[in-house]
């Protein structure tokens, strides 16, 4: 039985006019504005309704582990939460992604997957006492472990929606970040110093399965002619530009190091598959230089109270696409969306590949977090004074 909403039958106009947008912004030629849509933008909002996050929202059909495991709660989750986007303004293009968290790749190597009944599944590291052991890991296929779950649920999305919604490539992690998850993340940060060789063949592994992934999950979307997304993350990213990867284990790790660890494996994807957009929580500002390395490097995603944005801006601004939202730290905060959205665009010195995704799903908020309106945001936007 298919499961119906609003967003697949009301907003192709909209959808389309998106996609036109967003792939101009791709190219860097939104010169007129930047590209923007809301998210969760706190508990109270004038002018539209709070959207309830499929993977975040605790409140909803059951926990987040019964909704994960079973794929058609999990799509209606986000169906419902497509339906709350596209009642807000913004550039959206509704589609659905059949990604569970990080657990994805770590679990084919063999790691235990740990389902919590309100957040998103977690993995236990492998416990490896010698190099000889990760020397000897081969590599998976893309039906071992939660990726079988990837490819049945990336089918049953389309069997359900009636093949009418674009699928997103599911969350593939990053090379470093996979590698860590797999081995543990002190033991990893530890055998990159102690064990390369061990190292680079655990990395090489996990691109070479990443990879693996990509082809067969956008070959399995495309053998039933719907459209498929190479990005997990927002904003909505053209089939052929590249792929979406996480790089969080970055911060911890100098620049030099991420030169040697990380750089060639994320080239190894954008070699593969056009380009990279390139995700990292936390302050990843000191890896600039080793960044500029990557080929075809086509956006950043980033929380603005994380990695400074000014500076972010400063070095990369009109280069690459820019996305950014509130983002989590503890001492450096926005006083609302509306000074957010303010500071971002007074200090972006150009619009192209400027994305403002008005959203505070992974900040902090307390008492003092004021009330969003939307048509003030939206206004601020549409008035931003020209750039570039």
């Amino acid at each position: 039985m298919a499961v119906t909403t609003d967003s697949t039958q009301t907003n192709s106009a909209r959808a389309r006019t998106a996609r036109e947008f967003l792939a101009r912004m791709w190219s860097l030629e939104n010169r007129e504005r930047p590209g923007y849509m809301f998210g969760f933008v706190g508990p109270t909002v004038k002018g539209g309704t709070p959207v309830r996050s499929a993977l975040f929202t605790p409140d909803g059909a059951g926990t987040v582990r019964e909704r994960l495991q079973n794929p058609q709660t999990f799509l209606t989750a986000q169906l419902e939460e497509i339906d709350g986007l596209m009642a807000l303004p913004g550039d959206v293009v509704p589609s659905v992604c059949p990604a569970f968290g990080v657990v994805g790749i770590p679990s084919s190597f063999g790691c235990e997957v740990v389902w919590w009944e309100d957040n998103l599944p977690a993995v236990r590291p492998l416990i490896h006492n010698a190099p000889a052991d990760i020397l000897a890991i081969r590599k998976p296929t893309v039906h071992d472990g939660e990726l079988a779950r990837v490819m049945r649920y990336t089918e049953d999305f389309i069997r359900l929606t009636d093949g009418r919604m674009p699928i997103r490539l599911t969350d593939i992690q990053g090379p470093l970040d996979s590698a860590a998850l797999i081995v543990g993340h002190t033991e990893f940060l530890g055998m990159m110093m102690t064990d390369p060789e061990a190292a680079h063949h655990l990395l090489r592994t996990v691109t070479d399965l990443a990879i693996d992934l990509v082809r067969a999950q956008r070959e399995l979307v495309k053998s039933h002619n719907v459209e498929f997304v190479p990005g997990m993350f927002q904003p909505w990213l053209p089939d052929g530009t590249g792929v979406t990867v996480s790089n969080d284990e970055c911060v911890m790790i100098s620049a030099a190091m991420h030169d040697t660890f990380s750089v060639p494996y994320i080239n190894m994807l954008s070699e593969e598959f056009g380009g990279v957009a390139v995700h990292s929580c936390g302050d990843w500002t000191h890896q600039f230089r080793s960044l500029d390395r990557v080929h075809n490097l086509r956006g950043l995603e980033f929380g603005a109270t994380e990695a400074p944005f000014t500076r972010v801006f400063a070095h990369f601004a009109g280069r690459v696409v820019l996305a950014c939202r509130v983002g989590l730290h503890r001492d450096m905060k926005f006083s609302g969306m509306r000074e957010y959205v303010a500071q971002i665009l007074h200090s972006a010195p150009t619009y192209r590949g400027l994305f403002i995704n008005v959203d505070v799903t992974n900040g902090i908020l307390d008492e003092t977090w004021p009330e969003t309106d939307i048509q003030e945001i939206e206004g601020m936007i549409a008035r931003c004074p020209p750039k570039d």
